[in-house]
């Protein structure tokens, strides 16, 4: 987490203020620590970026790279909406999803035009899951809040969504994050997207990596209230969720495993696709009820 401030600092951070700024982001964290013994790492890496932030000049200093990112993905999407046509709801659902997984893989910053769209292509023609738990019966006329990552991947979002209002005539909200925290998706990028006009889009209600439920703001704690289930994309969300409190509604994970501790924890391997059922235990819906 503090690789990803130290990059935040060379973007955004005037020269002389740059020792101060690692200075104070080192300090939040350590502080964090003495509170929780083993912190969520999104929470860490959001304590890091807001004491960064502190003296960066420009206030989103990933937004070019966000920009450019959600240009290629839309391309790339384009093609893909080809590759689901004449599909049964049953297989879109699972191909639309390989997607969604496989778009939080891409490095769009350096893979650009020169991505290989043919394997990307044949990723969602015989898409593989270590896991996957979707059905479409469970998902259909459904109220679902969609948790969105990062730019880029936004728009691979957009398809699944898509299959899922569409295909199984459920009712989703879709939730960015409320102010630009590194490459993670905004308001702005769902409109750059077309998201927005698939279904409604709220936002978090602060700047944070994953879900930090306690710094939600009142809409999105309102939406999980209602929701019927939640689908969580990536592994910030992964990470966060099951020590947040929780609305005793499942919980959805659709991401790849990156790293062995996120692996070992899903009892896959690294590299693996997964679309995973989490369900929230007694202690965590009593601490939302508490929460609320």
């Amino acid at each position: 987490m503090l690789e990803i401030a130290v990059n935040t600092i060379n973007r955004a951070v005037p020269r002389e203020d740059r020792g101060r700024a690692i200075a104070e982001a080192t300090r939040r964290v350590l502080e964090l620590y003495e509170r929780e013994p083993t912190p969520q790492p999104p929470r860490l890496g959001t304590e890091a970026q807001r004491a960064v932030m502190k003296y960066a000049e420009d206030e989103d200093p990933y937004e070019e790279e966000k920009r450019r990112a959600n240009r290629v993905a839309l391309e790339l999407v384009e093609k893909l909406e080809r590759v689901l046509e004449g599909l049964d709801p049953e297989e879109r659902l699972r191909r639309a999803a390989a997607a969604a997984i496989v778009g939080n893989t891409i490095d769009f910053a350096v893979a650009g035009h020169e991505f290989d769209v043919e394997e990307l292509r044949e990723e969602v023609r015989k898409p593989e899951f270590a896991v996957y738990d979707l059905d479409p019966d469970e998902l259909r006329g459904k109220r679902i809040v969609y948790l969105c990552d990062n730019a880029g991947e936004i728009a691979f979002d957009r398809l699944l969504i898509e299959v899922l209002t569409e295909d199984l005539e459920a009712e989703v909200i879709a939730v960015v994050r409320g102010a630009p925290i590194v490459n993670d998706a905004t308001l702005e990028d769902a409109r750059e997207v077309g998201l927005t006009d698939v279904c409604e889009v709220i936002d978090t209600g602060a700047e944070m990596l994953g879900l930090l439920v306690t710094e939600a703001g009142s809409e999105l704690r309102e939406a999980l209230e209602s929701a019927d289930l939640v689908l969580s994309k990536g592994q910030g969300n992964f990470e966060s969720i099951p020590e947040e409190p929780f609305p005793d509604v499942p919980v959805y994970f659709l991401l790849r495993a990156k790293c062995e501790p996120v692996a070992r924890e899903l009892g896959v391997s690294v590299g693996d696709n997964v679309a995973a059922e989490w369900k929230p235990g007694e202690e965590n819906v009593r601490r939302w009820e508490e929460l609320e």
